[in-house]
């Protein structure tokens, strides 16, 4: 298990400030506007990262938004680098989650269960 502390972690929190801090105050493209950045994954080498975003609301489908997010991930490189100062900046991978669709789908199944048990009785 990795130190909460370590290097990578701390890495990881960083960019994923700078990221979201970006897609609110520095990004002109406004469909980008409702992404969350929710996590980041560093590899050991620093070379990529895997950056795990929710859309809080969108009419485009998932697909769209991971081509715009990598269209961007120059401007976000850029930022970073300002920002950080590493040797080399890694790669950026956009990954839209649906961790909250999915949780939705859970919690109404529960419910349908409980409510079938409730009439069964």
């Amino acid at each position: 298990m990795a130190n909460e502390y370590s290097v990578t972690n701390r890495l990881e929190k960083k960019i994923q400030r700078i990221i979201s801090h970006n897609l609110i105050h520095n990004i002109k493209d406004n469909r980008l506007k409702d992404i969350s950045i929710d996590d980041i994954k560093l590899t050991k080498d620093l070379s990529s990262a895997k950056v795990f975003c929710s859309v809080l609301t969108s009419d485009l489908p998932k697909k769209n938004l991971e081509s715009l997010l990598a269209k961007a991930s120059g401007f976000f490189k850029k930022e970073i680098g300002k920002a950080l100062e590493i040797k080399k900046i890694p790669t950026l991978i956009f990954i839209i989650d649906n961790h909250e669709e999915y949780a939705n789908r859970i919690n109404l199944l529960i419910e349908q269960t409980i409510k079938k048990d409730n009439e069964k009785k």
